[in-house]
């Protein structure tokens, strides 16, 4: 461990991630991937497993056609599409979304993530500061 840190570090391929998430979204739940709202969500690293500290690491598979509802949180979220295809609606402006990119909503922005109907999205997301992301931990 190095000097000062609290937990060991994290290591993921994005490879491992997606398939992991196709896997959670075809039965229901798999690994971290639980079922929330139509969709799977995977929380990786937080405060509150003990393997971050200031930083949320998770996936999301969202099913062909699935949209999230529209929400808001103070934490700005970076977005790394894995898979699949769709959008992001922040504040009213569509931002279309594909394997590779890379997509920052600014904190409060009111948001909702879509995929298109050919298939499903996986997307590795980061924020901080933590805090709404309990409610998605296997309890």
């Amino acid at each position: 461990m190095t000097p000062n840190a609290t937990y060991e570090p994290t290591s993921m391929t994005f490879d491992a991630l997606r398939e992991e998430a196709l896997r959670a979204l075809a039965e229901g739940g798999y690994g971290d991937g639980v079922a929330h709202d139509g969709r799977i969500v995977a929380v990786k690293t937080t405060p509150l497993k003990g393997n971050g500290s200031a930083i949320v690491v998770g996936t999301a598979a969202l099913p062909a056609g699935y949209r999230t509802p529209p929400h808001t949180h103070e934490a700005e979220e970076v977005a790394v599409i894995l898979s699949g295809s769709g959008g992001v609606d922040i504040d009213g402006t569509v931002f279309p979304v594909e394997p590779g990119t890379v997509l920052v909503t600014p904190s409060n922005s009111l948001h909702a993530t879509f995929a298109d109907e050919n298939e499903p999205l996986v997307v590795l997301w980061f924020y901080a500061p933590p805090g709404s992301e309990g409610r998605w931990l296997k309890q």
